[in-house]
């Protein structure tokens, strides 16, 4: 039994965990970077706008919906020759995440910024730019 729980708890170890605290290290690290290697890395923005100060915002979103199933419990009493119905599920969960990434004149990212229910993240290895999802 010991070491079946060390070896669970060895196996989450190395699987890690995602977090809303690894999201926003990974969106931070790109603060600095040049927009075209936030492109080249992210692809192009769901949209982007003006900021107040002039910057460009380029914006990520996702979203996906899903339907819980649905099941019927049926009771009946035969004392009392009655019966009733109890439905469980059918509910719909919507989970979503919007980064933004501000650019300035220079092309640099300036701000990084997220919000939504669904912005989690692995923990970033330890390789130089891994952070920023570059391969090397």
């Amino acid at each position: 039994m010991k070491r079946r729980t060390l070896f669970l708890g060895a196996l989450l170890l190395l699987c890690g965990c995602a977090t809303t605290a690894n999201y926003k290290k990974v969106v931070g690290s790109w603060v600095g970077a040049d927009a075209e290697t936030l492109v080249s890395a992210w692809g192009y923005p769901s949209r982007t706008f003006e900021a107040p100060n002039g910057n460009t915002v380029y914006e990520y979103s996702n979203s996906e919906t899903y339907q819980t199933s649905r099941h019927t419990i049926y009771t009946y009493d035969p004392q009392t020759r009655t019966g009733f119905a109890t439905t469980h599920g059918g509910d719909t969960l919507t989970f979503h995440c919007r980064t933004f990434f501000e650019v300035n004149g220079g092309k640099k990212v300036v701000k990084a910024s997220f919000k939504g229910n669904s912005c989690k993240a692995t923990a970033p290895e330890e390789t130089p730019g891994a952070e920023r999802g570059l391969k090397r």
